[in-house]
């Protein structure tokens, strides 16, 4: 008798079941795909390894039944043999069917190959064939090998030996503590369908207070940190700050911050590779090469690159401000205006009072002009005279309101000579950009700029440095910086705290003006590590906040729209921008001086005596 022949058809034949028990294990597979897997995805992938050959003759009786009532539904079966060697095998794993009998089996299937480069979270359906005593064991090892490699929906249906179906997950945060393995029982299988309606249960909506690394540093407006001792830090605003917070107060997570050093961004991703940060955000745009080396959310935040120039290189000289409300060609018609005026009075008093132009009539000219009223012995005596008058008045006064009007609108708004208003006026104009090596890696990307002088700040620690850096050096000229559209509003709104607390107006205050075109538009997203468990719970959350406006709030508080709008840029105007009335009103009292003299001289001079008789 060949006893080792019999042994061996007992172990083939011992993973077979009667043909009732595959039936119904193929009717619960064949409502799992088709009630919780093809209702939502039109491709799906099954894996079979095992590695005892009762189960697979197990799997194979159970495919038959199960193939038999399919239908139409796209269907990838890969076979992971024991004893061939490993080679990855092409095609979209994002909803994954497993048939496996042990831990190791499942593991020489090696998902995390496949799933490394994923900026989703996959589903996984594991059916797990074992004794009922191996059954806790097994599901522990295969939930920790999920949870290290960000396999967060993991679910695994078992048949105990009573023939029940049940299904199993972990949650690793819980009431009983963080990252927790235990197999826990999420539904099972009443004959027709699952008792729960959920296969994939959410298991991030509540941490439990346990923590997230988050890598930050401060870069306000989007992020705001405070030191609390020598190096401890604590997020206390910034509209991504902000973000940061609510998501910690909604799914309750505690915040573990971790400061970012040396070249923040690139640090800060660095850091998310080596499994040091669990996530980071602060002033990050959506790149190619950052999505090459983390998983970005949803973005939440659009801005855009500007160019921006300092004010107080474009203020108007005191000549400026006092011609100001009238272009030249206007300045030179009043002239022509007051020219005219002089030479109509002198034909007038020549042809109808046969006299010489009488200094009276110079004084009422000038009395016309400036609105004050005649001199009452000197009234006009005719009638054109009198028309000539009411016409010139009418003009003057005109001509009054306009200029008061549009001097008082510069006094208000503190109007600037024109700065440069396009790309194109800054590479004519041959403008140097002062700006950080970050940026300047943006602005690499642009052909328009590319031919720009640019002054590189090395050791920059924050986007304010280029800012900065102009406003102490004022005295440059045709330079120029490049930066966030936020970062322009922020400094303006600090730089108007700054003299607000210190009593002074805020013309003594940096401002900066931006040019009007955008350089590029900028998504702000948060990074994670690539293939992070946290991706689709958190970009959830992040669509509701932007669906209800919360994002577009905060920003408006951290920004202040005052100060967006410009509503609070007016100056007093001080001595030295109106230094030129003040010269004017010299030279006048020079001349009078001058005129008195000679009056004085004329008692003993004809000459000067027939001059002013």
């Amino acid at each position: 008798m060949n006893i080792s022949a019999m042994l061996t058809s007992y172990y083939d034949l011992s993973g077979e079941q009667t043909n009732h028990i595959n039936e119904f294990v193929a009717r619960a597979l064949l409502h799992v795909v088709h009630q919780h897997i093809l209702s939502v995805t039109p491709s799906l992938v099954l894996t079979l390894c095992c590695r005892s050959n009762h189960t697979c003759n197990f799997y194979n009786e159970m495919m038959r039944t199960l193939f038999r009532q399919w239908g139409l539904a796209p269907l990838q079966i890969v076979n992971v043999e024991k004893g061939v060697p490993w080679e990855p095998v092409p095609g979209r794993r994002h909803f994954n069917v497993i048939f496996t009998d042990s831990f190791a089996a499942f593991a020489e299937i090696r998902l995390e190959y496949y799933a490394r480069e994923y900026n989703y979270n996959e589903r996984y359906f594991i059916f797990l064939q074992a004794r009922d005593r191996q059954l806790l064991g097994e599901m522990r090892l295969i939930f920790d090998y999920c949870w290290r490699f960000h396999l967060i929906h993991c679910s695994v249906q078992v048949q105990k030996s009573n023939g029940d179906i049940l299904f199993y997950s972990y949650y690793p945060f819980g009431s009983g503590g963080c990252r927790d393995m235990e197999p826990q029982l999420i539904n099972r299988y009443n004959g027709s369908s699952l008792v729960e309606p959920e296969l994939f249960p959410r298991k991030l909506s509540n941490f439990f207070g346990c923590p997230l690394r988050c890598a930050l540093w401060n870069v306000p407006p989007f992020v705001r940190l405070t030191s609390r001792g020598e190096e401890h830090l604590a997020l206390v605003g910034g509209y991504e700050g902000r973000l940061l917070l609510a998501l910690a107060e909604k799914m309750n997570f505690s915040i573990a911050l971790r400061q970012v050093k040396g070249k923040l961004r690139d640090a800060s991703l660095n850091m998310l590779q080596r499994n040091e940060a669990d996530l980071t955000l602060g002033g990050m745009r959506q790149t190619v090469h950052r999505g090459q080396l983390a998983t970005s959310t949803h973005n939440y935040h659009q801005t855009r690159e500007v160019f921006g120039v300092l004010a107080s290189s474009y203020e108007l000289s005191s000549l400026d401000i006092l011609l100001y409300p009238y272009r030249y060609q206007i300045w030179l018609g009043i002239l022509g205006v007051v020219t005219l005026s002089a030479l109509l009075q002198v034909t007038m008093d020549r042809l109808l009072r046969g006299g010489g132009l009488q200094y009276q009539t110079w004084l009422n000219l000038e009395l016309i002009f400036v609105g004050m009223p005649l001199l009452e012995s000197q009234s006009p005596r005719t009638h054109t005279a009198r028309l000539f008058c009411v016409v010139l008045m009418m003009y003057t006064l005109i001509i009054r309101t306009i200029y008061q009007g549009l001097l008082y609108h510069l006094i208000r708004t503190h109007e600037l000579n024109r700065w440069p208003q396009s790309i194109e006026a800054l590479v004519e104009g041959n403008y140097t950009v002062v700006l950080t090596p970050l940026v300047h890696e943006a602005l690499e990307e642009i052909p328009s700029v590319q031919h720009m002088r640019f002054r590189l700040l090395e050791h920059a620690t924050s986007e304010l440095d280029p800012l900065y850096f102009l406003e102490a050096n004022h005295q440059l000229s045709k330079h120029v910086t490049a930066s966030a559209w936020d970062i322009f509003i922020h400094f303006n709104r600090l730089s108007a705290e700054q003299v607000h607390h210190q009593g002074g107006v805020l013309s003594k205050g940096a401002r900066f003006e931006l040019v009007p075109e955008d350089l590029i538009s900028m998504q702000l997203t948060m990074y994670l590590a690539k293939h992070s468990f946290l991706i689709d719970h958190l970009n959830e959350e992040i669509m509701w906040m932007r669906s209800v406006g919360l994002l577009a709030v905060w920003a408006r508080w951290e920004l202040v729209e005052s100060y967006e709008k410009g509503e609070q840029s007016f100056q007093v105007l001080g001595l030295m921008e109106l230094y030129a009335i003040f010269l004017m009103m010299l030279s006048g009292l020079l001349l009078s001086l001058l005129v008195f003299l000679l009056e004085l001289a004329s008692r003993r001079s004809l000459l000067l005596r027939r001059l002013f008789s």
